[in-house]
């Protein structure tokens, strides 16, 4: 506006301040102020929770776990000693030192 003002032809402020205001200090009890940012952040909230929970996915597409679960399942038993093998017949089992087997396994849904 030539004079500074923010206001339109009718006399309102264009930024409406004061009904953000009202809208910050009493949020509605059902949905949200603006829905665009729902829209926005719901891709993100979605795949966040597809590490836990695999219900975005196609059905029977998993086994309800999430992709941790299925990172976990993948990694699978380990085996792992910590000797010295001089990878030669006389050091044989026993020059490995002593064994530790770890399996990591899946979270609990609930």
């Amino acid at each position: 506006m030539p004079d500074g003002s923010a206001r339109n032809s009718k006399g309102k402020s264009t930024f409406n301040t004061l009904s953000r205001e009202k809208a910050f200090r009493n949020p509605p009890q059902e949905g949200s102020t603006y829905n665009i940012l729902n829209e926005f952040v719901t891709p993100h909230i979605e795949s966040f929770n597809a590490l836990f929970d695999d219900s975005g996915l196609p059905a029977r597409d998993g086994d309800g776990r999430g992709l941790i679960n299925l990172a976990l399942k993948d990694i699978g038993e380990r085996v792992v000693f910590d000797g010295h093998s001089e990878g030669n017949s006389e050091s044989g089992p026993s020059g490995w030192g002593n064994r530790m087997r770890s399996e990591l396994l899946p979270l609990e849904h609930k």
